[in-house]
């Protein structure tokens, strides 16, 4: 032990050195680790640099001699040291040892995440010259274009479709890629950007071919619009040719049956019309947006302008239906003026039939028959007329005057002169019938006027008299019962008035009979009702008397018996006075009971 003892600080300092380099040596593999497991994405030649790096450190990780030699040297050199001194230096050991056996597991599991992190960072390197050419289909097929003649877009296609073509032979390696990465995917422990390059193969290559594929069909449209586009200015121009001569055709036609086929033909061919127009037009345009989406904004400024006036003269669809709405109005106004005469004439041989048969029977009809039938008939006529005036009016509006009258039109005027002068001369003989019986009409009137007045009167009157009456409570409501009872005979009075005024004009008339009936029933009507109100105004006007009698009685008992004291203060009164008092106030009191239950 000499030996040892002796040289005690130079093998204590080559001890500690070595310690250390044990300590420094996990301090860089654990710096390894942390710099590979970090969230950074290198680039592949940093990657492998920190991948070969951690490899050389890995090397000889058991680092069995090593520690080995540590423990026997500690354990020699502590052999005649302190104890405390002892037990601190190999404390320090075991730490240094323990933290090695914790370091082994994350090693070799890093040694797994670097071979596969190697692979993924090899599989982006892969990737990138195939997402270079995407991004350059991309911007092959995203960038303005502005062909400004067809032959620019023959061009322009032709290299569209070479890239689609150069698309396609990709298709088998961009296929394997992506399905090299969906396997990569499924390792738990893979980098966070593997995502994102399978992500962004898969995402691009269908971006890619979906962007070039529609600027292709975009060039494709593009070039089928310059061809259609001029195409399609001659026909929109021949279409509205069309239709202004289909226009000019719509005329009126008076023969009813022949204007109405002939406008189901018009508004057929107005639909007809309408349809090519605006499809003619519809495509034209829809050639002319399309173009507007490569052209340079000169060009489109040039187009704008030869849009503009086509599009005005789509107003030529809109003369054309105004046109056909108007035939279509005149149409249906004609059918209604030829609907009017046709039935004022079918009216016109019973109209006058009917005063025929006046005039015919006017020895078996009592005057109120005559009357009534020749003003019901004056009536009818006036409504007619009424219907006439609006049919001269219409005529002034629907068909044409003066000179040179189309036949048609012609046949609707002399039809409606006939019938107006057969109407106008049935109104003059049938006001000549009625004026013959002017009086009689007056004092129908008067009747008539005076009945209708009485009726709902009598009606009212006729179920108040079934109500009865309420029964009063003191003598307040007693006149008031009064009053209310009094103002119904008054009503009475007053219709009586009202009956007997009709009567007096219904026997002015030529023959009454059915008045005076009429005058009867309604005068036993009228009976009926004044003998309740008669009943009713004796019950209530002796309720009343009693009432007040008894009224009266009680003021002047309460005024005597308060008079008759003496001076010293006691009453002195007939005992006599006092007994028939009381019974006459009782007699009352009944008499008034008993009327007010047979109210």
């Amino acid at each position: 032990m000499t030996f040892w003892q002796e040289n005690y600080h130079f093998i204590k300092d080559v001890y500690d050195m070595r310690h250390q380099k044990m300590a420094e040596w996990m301090e860089n593999v654990e710096k390894a680790i942390a710099r590979i497991m970090a969230d950074k994405v290198y680039t592949s030649a940093e990657f492998k640099r920190e991948r070969d790096n951690f490899h050389a450190l890995c090397k000889d990780l058991e680092r069995a001699e090593v520690k080995k030699w540590l423990a026997q040297i500690l354990e020699i050199l502590m052999a005649e040291r302190a104890k405390d001194q002892k037990k601190t230096e190999m404390d320090k050991l075991d730490f240094l040892i323990k933290k090695h056996e914790e370091l082994l597991p994350t090693v070799m599991k890093t040694q797994v995440m670097v071979d596969l992190y190697w692979k993924c960072y090899a599989y982006g390197d892969e990737l990138k010259p195939h997402i270079e050419f995407l991004d350059g289909i991309m911007l092959s097929s995203t960038r303005d274009v502005a062909p400004s003649c067809v032959e620019n877009v023959d061009e322009l296609i032709e290299r569209q479709e070479k890239s689609l073509v150069q698309l396609e032979t990709k298709r088998a390696v961009v296929k394997d890629l992506i399905e090299k990465g969906q396997v990569l995917l499924q390792n738990p422990d893979k980098p966070k950007f593997l995502d994102s390059h399978v992500t962004r193969i898969r995402d691009g290559w269908d971006e890619t071919k979906d962007k070039a594929q529609a600027r292709l069909t975009l060039l494709t449209n593009t070039k089928s619009a310059w061809e259609g586009y001029a195409d399609g200015n001659v026909k929109v121009m021949e279409e509205f040719d069309k239709c202004e001569d289909e226009t000019k055709k719509v005329k009126k036609q008076f023969n009813l049956e022949a204007a109405f086929e002939d406008l189901a033909n018009r508004q057929e061919m107005f639909n007809t019309t309408k349809n090519s127009v605006q499809g003619s037009f519809d495509q034209l345009k829809a050639d002319y947006d399309t173009m507007c989406l490569t052209l340079p904004d000169d060009k489109k400024e040039q187009l704008k302008k030869e849009m503009k006036p086509v599009e005005e003269k789509l107003s030529l669809i809109k003369s054309f239906e105004d046109k056909v709405k108007v035939i279509d109005e005149f149409c249906t106004s004609l059918k209604a003026f030829d609907g009017s005469l046709k039935s004022i004439d079918e009216w016109m041989t019973g109209a006058n039939k009917e005063l025929e048969d006046i005039k015919g029977s006017s020895d078996k009809m009592s005057p109120e028959d005559r009357v009534s039938r020749t003003m019901d008939l004056q009536e009818d006529i006036s409504s007619k007329m009424e219907i006439l005036e609006k049919a001269v009016a219409d005529e002034l509006a629907l068909l044409p005057q003066g000179d040179n009258v189309p036949e048609d039109a012609q046949l609707f005027k002399e039809e409606l002169k006939r019938i107006k002068t057969f109407v106008m001369d049935l109104q003059q003989k049938t006001k000549k019938e009625c004026d013959s019986f002017s009086e009689d009409v007056k004092y129908w009137a008067e009747y008539r006027t005076g009945i209708k007045e009485l009726i709902p009167w009598l009606e009212s009157a006729e179920k108040s008299s079934t109500d009865g009456l309420s029964k009063p409570t003191n003598l307040e409501e007693a006149e008031a019962l009064f009053e209310k009872t009094s103002g119904y005979d008054n009503n009475c009075l007053a219709h009586l008035r009202v009956l007997n005024a009709a009567n007096a004009a219904a026997q002015k008339m030529t023959t009454h009979k059915d008045a005076d009936v009429e005058v009867a029933a309604l005068r036993v009507r009228y009976e009926k009702i004044k003998s309740v109100s008669d009943l009713w105004m004796g019950k209530v006007d002796t309720l009343v008397k009693e009432w007040k009698l008894l009224d009266t009685t009680v003021t002047e008992l309460n005024a005597w018996v308060a008079k008759d004291k003496t001076a010293d203060g006691e009453n002195q009164f007939s005992l006599e006075k006092m007994e028939s008092t009381l019974g006459e106030l009782k007699n009352i009191f009944k008499q008034k009971e008993k009327l007010v239950d047979e109210l």
